[in-house]
């Protein structure tokens, strides 16, 4: 079985949510203009063109970067909030450099009301092994793929302490940014036997 996990990371800027919870920000806030070119881009990867299923968080950036796959294949999107982001909880006095850099380095950190990398991680493992079909897209984000790719990779730090995961000797995360993010994960009897990181 194989299955992509992907996520569009670049959203719009400029937006005032000053009187809305930040979990809610996180859901409504749309793509960029490049954005949409990244969703157009990723639906004309090749990998993708013989997808069976597309799965989708309920965000408004992952519902908009599936929904140019969806529409060239002819394949009705499936919401799920099994996909949905790493959620943040309570900042306080805290920022989300700061959440993200402390959720780096003790995987199980998390705030009041919010997940850790473990929880989320958790979360679309849980889900991933109900899907029986081969081929499947999962439009999610990248700090829930990070989560649940520290399930099966070789965690390390950079000279920056940057984290850094490996599979079968490969670097397949390095936390520079990126636009969007496609993974390939594949899969023996619910065993993942490789991970390759297809996007650049």
């Amino acid at each position: 079985m194989k299955l992509y996990l992907i996520s569009n990371n670049l959203l719009l800027d400029h937006l005032d949510f000053t009187d809305l919870d930040l979990d809610v920000v996180r859901v409504i806030r749309p793509l960029s203009i490049d954005g949409e070119n990244n969703a157009l881009n990723i639906s004309n990867t090749k990998e993708l063109q013989n997808i069976h299923k597309i799965y989708t968080s309920i965000y408004s950036s992952a519902i908009s970067t599936s929904k140019y796959l969806s529409q060239k294949l002819q394949i009705p999107l499936i919401l799920t909030e099994e996909l949905n982001d790493c959620k943040v909880g309570h900042l306080g006095s805290k920022n989300m450099k700061m959440v993200k850099g402390l959720q780096d380095h003790e995987f199980t950190y998390k705030l009041s009301g919010g997940e850790s990398l473990v929880d989320v991680g958790n979360r679309l493992n849980d889900f991933i092994k109900k899907i029986k079909d081969d081929n499947i897209c999962l439009f999610t984000h990248k700090r829930a793929i990070l989560g649940y790719l520290l399930k099966f990779a070789k965690v390390g730090y950079n000279l920056d302490e940057n984290l850094i995961l490996e599979f079968n000797d490969k670097i397949i995360y390095d936390d520079t940014d990126t636009s969007y993010d496609i993974y390939e994960i594949t899969y023996d009897n619910n065993e993942v036997i490789n991970i390759e990181k297809i996007s650049k």
